[in-house]
This record gives C-alpha cells, structure tokens and sequence, in this order.
C-alpha cells in the first residue's frame, strides 16, 4: 500500500494573500500567533529547529522530499487552486516541474470550492468557482498536461491520478467526459480521477458512487471529517456536549467553547461502517486536528490517534492500492508529518515502522 499526503502550498507570499490577510501573509502568521485555550492545550505548535520555510526556496523542497523517502511517504498530493483561468498559490508545484532534479512523486488535488473570509466567520466572498464552458476547460487541462506529462507525476495503469474536493457542481460529468478524451489524445489510458466524499452517513458514499463521472476511478474518504461525521450522526448533541466540550471563562466572563474528539473513537468508529472498505474506497487517515490557529475559540480538536490504533487501521486497509495522510503540511490544523520541537518526528516514525513491519509479513 502506497502513502501519499496532502500538501499545502501557502508558505509563502502572495498578492492575494497580502491583499485579504496584510502584507507578509502566509500560513506561518496563524500558526505564530496562535495561542493555548485551556490548560494543557498545546499551542503555538512550533517546528523543529524553527525552521520556518518559504515554499519557494529550493533547499525546501529538497529537504522535504528527502524528509518523505526517509520515513516511507511515496508521494505528496499537492492542492491546486484553479479558478476558470485564475491560479492562486501555484509557484510551488511550477517550481517543482521545472526542478527536474527533485525526485518528488505528487499529483494534484483541485480544491475547487469557492474561498470566503470563513477564518474571521465572514461569508465575504474572496475568490468565487466557476467552470465555464468547454473551452474554458481546454484550457485547464492545457495547463495540467505538462504535469500530467512528467514521469515525478503519479499514475496508475497510465492514468494521471486526479483529485477534485467537490463533485457536486452540475458541469462535473461533461467536464471530466472531455478531460477523459483528452488525457487518451495526449497518449494516456485516460483520467484517473477521485472524488472525494465528506460523510458516510445518511448513504452518502452511495450517493457519490451514483453520481460518478465516467472518468471516476475510486471515491475518497476524506478524513478526519469522515469519522466526525460519523461519530456526530450516532451521537446525540446532548452526549457530545457533555462529554466532548471544554468550558472556559475568559477575562470579561464569556464562556469558550472548544469541542473535543477523541481521535480513536473516530478511526475506530469508521472501521465498523459499512462503506468504508467498499471496492471504489480510497482510505483517509489523520493523527490529530486543531484549528484553532485558524478559528480560535470557534474551532475544534480532535487528540491524537494512539500508535496501537494507528496500526489497527493500516492494517485494515493495507490490501487498499493506497492511503491518503491529512496532511504533510496543514499547521493550521495541527495536522504536520513535518518535524515539531512537541514531538520530534513521532508520526513520520509510525509510518516507516509500519511499512518495515509490512514489507516483512
């Protein structure tokens, strides 16, 4: 079973971003500036030997590509933000197609929701998605296809590996119809492409499977919000409320609010589902969650999965082609393999024990 991880490619500056966020904006400002909301809550997070890097120094990425093949991740799944023709944080993934030298196995993950001022609770519109017509996505997949077309890029039976977050939008079918074709003219086997589903309750993952495109290949099962939304559909609000939030006052009396989970119960909770290991499944997996670098008080954590469940669920999965890490790099969310001064390599650690103990079954 391959691991791949998703990557975050907001470490460095932008227009956009200086414009929304202030001058100097990239996602090391949140994680700096976080600040602990109960006692015993580990915050501001801190890599180690504050190695605080820009996404579009080179020495980065050798560093993190050498970091990857160390510990056993055999690709990273780079998010791609394309809006009808507008690129944002795109310089990462263009370096890395002109660094030929960097032996980074990645593919892409379009993240193709429509970006609101939603860390500041703001419905503000900031970037809206919207697909076009058929020559707009000429010319999207125009620009995939030097990708696509290099040998660091994933495939499988010679199909480009492609992620969309959100299947829902009306132009999906016809639109990956044509990238389909497009991939076969260009001398692929055509589009592997996954879609990715966000709740196993409710038949959801059904409803997914249902809706496919025909270049649709496997469903991915997004987490940590699969087994949270498991978790919250066979709970009532009242037992997590009671068992699951931390109360706190702060200096003018208010009452904080931090929902908790425990991260076993959530990955264990998904191996007892139905779907979850369905023919089409492609498994998610996360070690912690902690946005509250993002959303402060408004946020929510899950703690740490233990090694023990960690192993029962790769082994659950190891007949799976592969295996998707939330995330290589989202600080923001308290999901990093990247090294912290807090835990040194630890989870980078469990993923190259485990791949040891498979390669000797």
């Amino acid at each position: 079973m391959k691991v791949y991880a998703l990557y975050l490619p907001q470490f460095h500056e932008t227009k956009e971003n200086n414009e929304w966020w202030g001058e100097g904006f990239t996602e090391w400002v949140n994680v700096k500036k976080a600040t602990p909301l109960y006692q015993g809550h580990m915050q501001p997070r801190q890599p180690l030997n504050d190695y605080y890097y820009n996404l579009l120094d080179k020495d980065t990425v050798i560093w993190q590509t050498n970091l990857m093949h160390e510990y056993g991740v055999d690709g990273l799944i780079y998010y791609h933000y394309y809006f009808n023709g507008k690129l944002i944080l795109e310089k990462p993934s263009e370096n890395l197609l002109q660094w030929k030298d960097i032996n980074q196995p990645f593919f892409f993950n379009w993240a193709n929701h429509t970006w609101n001022r939603s860390w500041k609770g703001s419905k503000e519109v900031l970037m809206d998605q919207t697909y076009g017509d058929i020559n707009d996505w000429r010319k999207h997949f125009d620009y995939l296809l030097p990708f696509f077309q290099d040998d660091r890029y994933i495939k499988i039976d010679n199909k480009p590996l492609f992620i969309i977050y959100d299947s829902s939008f009306p132009e999906k079918n016809e639109m990956f119809k044509c990238f389909n074709e497009w991939c076969v003219d260009a001398g692929f086997a055509g589009l592997y492409l996954i879609e990715e589903c966000f709740t196993l309750a409710d038949n959801q993952y059904e409803k997914v499977v249902a809706q496919k495109s025909v270049a649709t290949e496997k469903i991915y099962l997004t987490e940590p919000l699969i087994g949270r939304s498991l978790f919250n559909h066979n709970k009532s609000k009242v037992a997590v409320f009671l068992d699951k939030v931390k109360y706190h006052l702060n200096q003018k009396g208010i009452i904080r609010i931090i929902q908790r989970y425990d991260g076993d119960t959530l990955l264990r909770g998904v191996m007892k589902h139905k779907s979850s290991k369905a023919d089409r499944v492609i498994p998610g997996i996360f070690f912690e969650w902690d946005n509250t670098p993002r959303h402060g008080n408004k946020g929510h954590i899950i703690e740490p999965i233990s090694q023990k469940c960690f192993d029962e669920y790769m082994d659950y999965y190891r007949n799976s082609d592969f295996i998707i890490i939330n995330a290589w790099n989202e600080w923001c969310e308290g999901m990093m393999l990247e090294p912290t001064k807090e835990l040194g390599h630890k989870y980078l650690e469990w993923i190259r024990d485990w791949k040891k103990r498979e390669a000797n079954r």
